[in-house]
């Protein structure tokens, strides 16, 4: 009950989910948008940034809601996924080194006692921990690509929700054939 007394106390969270109308473990939606973004990165021309940014915070709202969901099932890896949905709204005031090293490196999970290479890596416990985290990157780049204009943190971009892509099809099934981009 404390995770979810936490995410209703994340006002970010919540005006999130209530301005874009999603629901929990929204696989579609979540390979669309990411998929969007990825077409704005392949085209070369992005579009409206703040508009970007917006999309990752639906990704990692996406993210939050089907990690709670996940957890009513009790999984044995629950502690760091809460960690992860707990930390959600810290992780887009990071730096970007920072975010390397607390939680795609695994050192904040470390520092918890929990050691992020026990988690298996497609599971549905890492997959959804990376439905967040990966999206706070983006964020976080996009947000830098908004000040200094360089191009290669748009290719970081590409990268960071490639790889979430691969996750989220071990989170739950889709029906069908999502569509998917093809990195340039």
């Amino acid at each position: 009950m404390k995770i979810i007394k936490s995410i209703k106390n994340s006002v970010g969270l919540c005006l999130l989910l209530a301005a874009f109308n999603v629901s929990a473990l929204d696989v579609e939606s979540f390979n669309k948008i990411a998929n969007d973004t990825i077409k704005q990165m392949n085209s070369g021309v992005v579009g409206d940034i703040d508009t970007l940014i917006a999309m990752q915070e639906q990704l990692m709202v996406l993210g939050v809601e089907g990690g709670v969901e996940f957890l009513q099932e009790g999984p044995k890896d629950a502690r760091a996924l809460i960690l992860v949905i707990e930390n959600a709204e810290k992780m887009k005031e990071l730096s970007l080194d920072e975010i390397e090293d607390l939680w795609h490196a695994g050192n904040y999970l470390k520092g918890q006692g929990i050691d992020p290479e026990n988690i298996d890596h497609f599971g549905p416990t890492m997959s959804l921990m990376d439905s967040v985290i990966h999206p706070a990157t983006s964020y976080l780049l996009i947000k830098e690509y908004k000040k200094t204009g360089d191009a290669e943190l748009l290719a970081r971009v590409k990268g960071e929700l490639f790889e979430v892509l691969e996750h989220i099809k071990h989170v739950k099934p889709t029906s069908g054939s999502p569509e998917r981009v093809a990195l340039d």
